[in-house]
């Protein structure tokens, strides 16, 4: 497992101070994907719930304080009675404090399940929800942690920055954690978005000691944005374009320095592959790509195909792509993305073996298939029919 460390310059007055606690995020419960089928969004849900236990025992056995939640604990504002209570039993395994950041999914608003009386069952002991920017102690520890939580889906200013600029330094011998949710300008894809956090801010806000560690959500890969600031990544993996998620960190403090070490939490993967198929082979060895792939009841595949194929080989793969989708939590072929052309070839149309008006519709079919478009793929299709039921009659 890597541990990534800042450097650890002398700093004798507060040689003592030093703490280790679980930074997680984006738990995003009660989402649901629509390529999941429903005994895999099924699936899907229970592991989402399994890896708050996950967590919960990580926190335990590596000795961690407390946890900190940044944000999107869940996926939508008032997520169903079923998903609620159940993350709060999931959350009542937690032996340390768990503060929860409300974030852009689940904002804390009159509407939301943060709300007072929203909750169908009260929050475990050992969870609290911050709803504001006053700096909390951690309880028994010198240890502080100050949020920024989302009000609505789409704030207009930097909420984080805005939560850290009043703050004077943390008192001698304490350390401060600063909660935060949202993109970074540094990593931002729309510049002009006045809900980025600024990690100019952020820096300057470390320099002057106000925090000592920036725990941020929202990014669902494991993410450096420097030495002190970094996103925990999913759990649980939701989407195709996470290079690194199914984790947490584990931080160990101190005004020094900090380690950083991913821990691996949740199963699922999405993967996303580019083949270009010209015979039968190249559909074995898809069929072969597929069958070696791990934990395939957690694994979602999305297949962009290309190449021209014959009949022959357009029927295998069709056997190929649903042995897969019975085996896979999802396999799916985008149609923005594939450029696949099937083109009877002379042996397809020969092991068809017809006369009369049946021979002149195969001929037809033929010609047509050789187009683009919506006929030509109906034509196609109707050739392989054909073909399996002359296939039967021998």
């Amino acid at each position: 497992m890597e541990v990534y460390s800042a450097a650890r310059p002398c700093a004798s007055e507060f040689a003592r101070v030093s703490i280790r606690f679980l930074h997680t995020s984006d738990w995003q419960l009660g989402m649901t994907r629509a390529f999941l089928s429903a005994d895999a969004q099924a699936r899907y849900a229970d592991d989402q719930i399994e890896a708050i236990r996950r967590l919960a025992l990580t926190a335990s056995e590596r000795g961690c304080a407390f946890v900190v939640v940044a944000g999107d604990v869940f996926d939508s504002l008032l997520p169903a009675r079923r998903v609620i209570t159940r993350a709060l039993d999931a959350l009542a395994t937690f032996t340390v404090p768990v503060f929860l950041l409300p974030g852009n999914h689940d904002a804390d608003n009159p509407a939301g399940l943060w709300a007072p009386g929203r909750m169908p069952v009260p929050l475990p002991p050992a969870a609290h929800v911050l709803h504001d920017a006053t700096p909390v102690q951690v309880p028994d520890l010198p240890v502080e942690v100050v949020g920024a939580p989302w009000p609505s889906r789409k704030p207009d200013m930097d909420l984080l920055g805005a939560a850290l600029a009043p703050l004077d330094p943390a008192p001698s011998g304490t350390l401060r954690v600063a909660i935060g949710h949202g993109a970074v300008d540094s990593l931002a894809a729309d510049p002009l978005d006045a809900s980025l956090i600024s990690v100019a801010g952020l820096r300057a806000a470390i320099t002057s000691r106000r925090v000592s560690y920036v725990a941020l959500g929202d990014r669902h890969s494991v993410t450096e944005v420097t030495e002190r600031v970094w996103y925990s990544g999913a759990p649980v993996a939701t989407d195709f374009d996470e290079a690194d998620s199914n984790k947490a960190l584990v931080v160990d403090l101190d005004p020094g320095g900090v380690a950083v070490e991913p821990v691996a939490i949740g199963r699922w993967h999405f993967v996303r592959r580019h083949l270009d198929l010209d015979g039968e082979e190249s559909v074995r060895a898809l069929a072969d790509s597929l069958s070696s792939l791990p934990d395939k009841e957690r694994t979602v595949v999305r297949l962009a195909l290309v190449g021209t194929v014959d009949l022959a080989t357009a029927e295998l793969l069709d056997e190929t792509l649903a042995a897969g989708r019975d085996l896979l939590a999802s396999l799916e072929v985008s149609e923005g993305r594939s450029e696949l052309v099937v083109i009877p070839a002379d042996s397809d149309l020969a092991s068809i073996d017809l006369s009369g008006f049946a021979s002149e519709a195969v001929a037809e079919l033929s010609r047509a298939a050789a187009n683009s478009g919506e006929e030509a793929d109906a034509a196609r299709d109707a050739l392989m029919l054909v073909r399996r039921l002359a296939a039967r009659g021998r």
